[in-house]
């Protein structure tokens, strides 16, 4: 199961009271309040469903820009194309665009900040526009993640509005594909997080609260081939792709166990060609979550075996063929001594600001839990507050954009002074 949360000492027992300079900062962040609304609404405006480069790509460039604005070093990753297998006539290869990388370069503390510039949804989503109904801000990722991206952004502006960003080495990460699971940034992230001391995650805070630990997280889809043959005059020649796919359905959803907190869903079923033809062919999207590392393998062993076997034409096994890919795309996110210390901090600064923030545990995950998992501390949930994240519900706290600019300020300030 996954850890039990920590429980916060005072801000007075670990952080001092904010300087003047912090103070100025502050002020500074109040400022730019609309600011940061206009760009949220810019980049919230674009679609960047995770499929859609030419609009991925055009929120990465807004970003690419204004980091070099602020005399960051650009350059971008490349994706890749994400091959599954799939029924004849349907593809659900997914291509990639590139990733975004930024740095400055300047002495001690290494930092290593992480979003995405993707979104969940399609270019065939009806929910396409930003809108502000006072302090509530609706949109298509306004909380997930782009409020998080204008949270980052600011943050940087606010030290070098302040004279406190050119000593600092500080690397961003904004990669196009996390919301299929980062499939192909993952190595970057990876590569990044060993060459860091701190990690810094701007996805939302949800209900105001930082997450500390998170399940693992993982995705699989199977293909079942069987043979067509007429249902009415040669039923019995064929062989049903949809009836050996409900058999390994079955036994696909008994993985879960509340118990150990392990949960699999079959969540997509696509199968048959006509309602008089026995299916050649059928497939299902599977996730899967899990709280211990060893309980991820353990399920991707077991949907290989259930994927390996015939249960529905036992005396004709040969005329059934199954595909599979499995994904252990996230680890867990385990906390640790360090990150524990991370979280502490930033809350305790969030007292000295008067922000009222929260711990929790969460069976979502993000790229936080891929850096902690290289070794990185990480801290999650940087992000705006907000709601309804991955429906056309989502919403964000107008507020709290300026409330996380000052945290996150005061916090890479603090981790990297001297």
């Amino acid at each position: 199961m996954l850890p039990a949360p920590v429980v916060s000492h005072s801000a007075e027992d670990i952080e001092p009271a904010l300087t003047a300079a912090e103070i100025e900062l502050v002020s500074w962040v109040d400022s730019q309040e609309q600011e940061m609304l206009e760009l949220l609404e810019q980049i919230t405006n674009i679609n960047s469903g995770t499929l859609n480069k030419e609009g991925v790509d055009k929120v990465t460039q807004i970003f690419n820009d204004k980091l070099q604005d602020l005399g960051f070093s650009t350059s971008y990753l490349p994706g890749d194309l994400i091959e599954m297998p799939s029924c004849p006539g349907s593809d659900y290869s997914i291509d990639v665009t590139d990733h975004l990388l930024a740095s400055r370069i300047g002495s001690g503390t290494k930092l290593l900040l992480m979003g995405h510039t993707d979104t969940v949804f399609p270019t065939t989503s009806p929910f396409k526009t930003f809108r502000q109904e006072g302090d509530t801000l609706f949109g298509p990722g306004v909380a997930d993640m782009k409020g998080g991206l204008v949270v980052m952004l600011y943050t940087l502006k606010a030290l070098e509005a302040n004279n406190k960003l050119d000593d600092k080495t500080i690397t961003i990460l904004l990669n196009s594909d996390e919301e299929i699971g980062s499939l192909s940034s993952r190595k970057y992230i990876e590569e990044q997080a060993i060459l860091h001391d701190w990690g810094l995650v701007y996805e939302s805070s949800g209900t105001n609260k930082f997450v500390r630990a998170r399940k693992g997280l993982g995705q699989a889809r199977i293909v079942v081939n069987g043979i067509a043959s007429h249902a009415g005059g040669a039923h019995a020649r064929g062989r049903s792709a949809i009836k050996e796919l409900a058999y390994k359905i079955i036994e696909i959803e008994n993985m879960t166990n509340y118990e150990t907190g392990v949960t699999v869903n079959v969540g997509i079923i696509d199968g048959g060609e006509a309602r008089n033809t026995v299916a050649p062919c059928a497939e299902a999207l599977i996730d899967l979550r899990y709280p211990e590392p060893q309980q991820g393998e353990q399920a991707k062993d077991k949907l290989e075996q259930i994927s390996d076997q015939v249960y529905s034409y036992p005396i004709a096994t040969e005329d059934i063929k199954t595909e599979r890919w499995i994904s252990l795309h996230r680890p867990p996110k385990i906390p640790t001594p360090e990150s524990d210390f991370l979280l502490e901090k930033a809350l305790s600064i969030g007292r000295l600001l008067k922000q009222e923030i929260g711990i929790t545990d969460s069976g979502g995950g993000t790229d936080g839990s891929l850096s902690q998992a290289a070794g990185l501390p990480t801290l999650d949930s940087l992000g705006v507050a907000g709601i309804g994240a991955h429906s056309d519900r989502e919403e964000a706290r107008a507020s709290s954009l300026a409330e996380r600019v000052k945290l996150s300020a005061i916090l890479i300030h603090r981790l990297t002074s001297k």
